[in-house]
């Protein structure tokens, strides 16, 4: 079945054998701001939809019938067209290596999953230069076409962990979506976030450096999100022979620090109250939305407060009628009240995130 396109926007091919959940799946294609490219069932005629027609991505039933589909998924790597799997019989095929780091969307598919997932796809087709990535967007072409054929990109999940507090560096990561949370933990297993990424930054700075193992940062998904991801053996020749792509990356590096720099100002000089908002605040505009899932608990961990003072704050602020705090949920209601509320640090925040604070 084909199905007609809006050609401004993405198009995704649906492959289900289910008629009731694929005619489900492309509702919510089309919710989300997508396209429905074809909607297919069967395995041959997958692979050759998959050939022979205009694609943005791509989601993919793992079992059509009793058949896996992986020669679909072939047809459009060799296209370079990304796919998300999706499935409700996990185990039934093991996925060959050359897709295991293609995301993956068990059914019933949630919507907000689902809806992330898109994102990841569409993304890199959005914006002119398809990278998604601000770090990305300002390489020149020369040294982006030297980086694209190394870059892959991946799903991050929730609490998966990218790069571990003194362990060898094995990817460099760009995120697409969601956000990035990196702690400096000693020793003895303390930690503090330092620094939050999204889409303007780049995870795993070491190889940038020339280092092959981090410094006891620690590189934790916060949001789930999607990056493209760069193997530290094959930048750290690259840097070496680009000195292009070199000067971007380690003004992202300077950048990092800054951060950081900023991070240690606020636990230093702030209140709970001024360092909660500042956090609120960076995560809602790299995220770019206004409602923030949030426990009291996590909130304490990642600023090393106890909850009872994570509490207070969140009170504080909603007198201030900035934020509106429920079970597991802080809703943003006010930019420029929020920024007040955390000092010095949410001025410079706002000028710097300029065009990135979500609509209502």
């Amino acid at each position: 079945m084909a199905v007609s396109v809006d050609p401004t926007r993405p198009k995704i091919l649906v492959v289900e054998d289910s008629y009731q959940t694929a005619m489900a799946v492309c509702d919510l294609v089309v919710k989300h701001g997508c396209d429905v490219a074809g909607m297919i069932g069967e395995l041959d005629k997958g692979v050759a939809f998959a050939r022979d027609n205009a694609l943005d991505g791509a989601l993919i039933d793992i079992d059509l019938r009793g058949t896996a589909s992986f020669p679909i998924c072939e047809q459009l790597r060799k296209r370079d067209i990304p796919f998300v799997f999706l499935t409700g019989h996990a185990g039934t095929f093991q996925v060959p290596d050359e897709f295991r780091n293609a995301p993956s969307l068990h059914k019933p598919v949630d919507d907000r999953e689902l809806g992330i997932a898109l994102a990841g796809l569409a993304r890199p087709a959005a914006a002119p230069s398809g990278r998604g990535n601000r770090i990305l967007e300002r390489l020149r072409d020369e040294d982006w076409s030297a980086l694209q054929p190394h870059l892959e990109q991946v799903a991050l999940s929730a609490g998966e962990i990218l790069d571990a507090a003194g362990d060898v560096v094995r990817h460099v990561h760009f995120p697409t979506a969601g956000l990035v949370s990196v702690f400096a933990r000693n020793g003895r297993g303390k930690a503090v976030e330092v620094a939050l990424i999204g889409c303007e930054g780049t995870t795993g700075i070491a190889p940038i450096l020339g280092k092959t193992q981090s410094a006891g940062l620690e590189s934790v998904v916060h949001v789930s999100g999607t990056a493209w991801r760069v193997a530290a053996g094959a930048l750290m020749p690259l840097l070496a022979d680009r000195p292009g792509l070199r000067a971007e990356l380690l003004a992202a590096v300077h950048a990092f620090v800054g951060e950081m720099s900023d991070t240690a100002v606020s636990m230093g000089s702030g209140t709970i109250e001024q360092r909660l908002a500042r956090r609120l605040l960076m995560a809602s505009l790299r995220l770019g939305n206004r409602e923030l899932a949030l426990t009291h608990e996590a909130l304490a961990r990642l600023l090393a407060v106890r909850r009872s003072g994570i509490t207070v704050a969140l009170h504080m602020l909603e007198a201030r009628h900035v934020i509106r705090s429920r079970r597991n949920l802080v809703e943003i209601l006010d930019y420029e009240g929020l920024a007040h509320a955390a000092g010095d640090a949410g001025a410079m925040l706002m000028d710097t995130e300029a065009g990135a604070r979500p609509s209502r």
